[in-house]
């Protein structure tokens, strides 16, 4: 039986190699392992074939036993490491709050807080920061 935590620490060592990082790893019911990764630059079917490959040797028989998914952290999801938040600081993001409130503009930062740059019309640009442990989920805002 794999352990989430050896999977991690193996994983970790790997995606250095690609310049990417882990963003969830999830074990379902022990048959199925997924795993999504992200990189600054962008994740493609190769980097998600290599990691899947690397794993596959390194467990031999262990890993047949699950069926396994590597797979880019997607840009609908809400980011759930702060990498993501890095990686995407310029970008127009979507803010759920705890309390059932969204703000939406753009990241400036994310260190002790999530810094917005709130645009509005007939309004002076407001700068909010918000508090991490107001974050419910943050996601980017995709435009077409």
């Amino acid at each position: 039986m794999l352990l989430k935590d050896n999977l991690k620490q193996i994983l970790e060592i790997k995606l250095k190699d690609i310049d990417a990082y882990l963003v969830d790893l999830v074990i379902i019911e022990k048959k199925s392992i997924i795993i999504s990764i992200d990189r600054f630059e962008g994740v493609t079917f190769k980097h998600c074939s290599f990691i899947s490959k690397y794993l596959e040797e390194y467990f031999d028989e262990d890993i047949q036993d699950y069926d396994l998914t590597v797979c880019s952290a997607g840009l609908e999801n809400p980011f759930k490491v702060k990498q993501q938040y890095h990686k995407n600081i310029g970008k127009e993001v979507s803010v759920l709050l705890n309390n059932g409130k969204k703000k939406k503009g753009v990241l400036l930062s994310y260190d002790s807080g999530l810094m917005l740059e709130i645009k509005r019309k007939k309004k002076p640009v407001e700068q909010l920061l918000i508090s991490k442990n107001e974050i419910k989920e943050t996601k980017l805002k995709i435009k077409f």
